[in-house]
C-alpha cells in the first residue's frame, strides 16, 4: 500500500485524527462490502468509487479523500 501524506489532505481536514477517523468508517464500509461481494450477498453499501486493482479497503479510502471522491462531511454525518 502507497502511505499517503497528510499534507496532501490538510485543506479539507485540519485534524489528523479526523482524518483518521474519516478514512476508517469508509475503510470498514468497504471491508463490509467486500465481504458480501465475496459472499454474494446484497448489501446496501456504496461499492469503491474509484477504480484500483487492490482490494485493500484502507488504500481505496484514502483514494476516494484524495480525489474528492466522499466528501469528510458525510462521513462526519454517519458517526453520530
Amino acid at each position: 500500500m502507497k502511505i499517503q501524506f497528510f499534507d496532501e489532505f490538510e485543506e479539507d481536514i485540519k485534524s489528523k485524527y479526523k482524518l483518521c477517523r474519516a478514512v476508517s468508517v469508509r475503510a470498514r464500509e468497504l471491508g463490509e462490502y467486500f465481504t458480501a461481494a465475496r459472499n454474494m450477498e446484497r448489501v446496501s453499501i456504496m461499492k469503491p468509487l474509484v477504480d484500483m486493482d487492490s482490494e485493500d479497503p484502507l488504500e481505496i479510502s484514502f483514494n476516494e479523500l484524495k480525489e474528492k471522491k466522499i466528501e469528510f462531511g458525510n462521513i462526519e454525518e454517519k458517526e453520530k
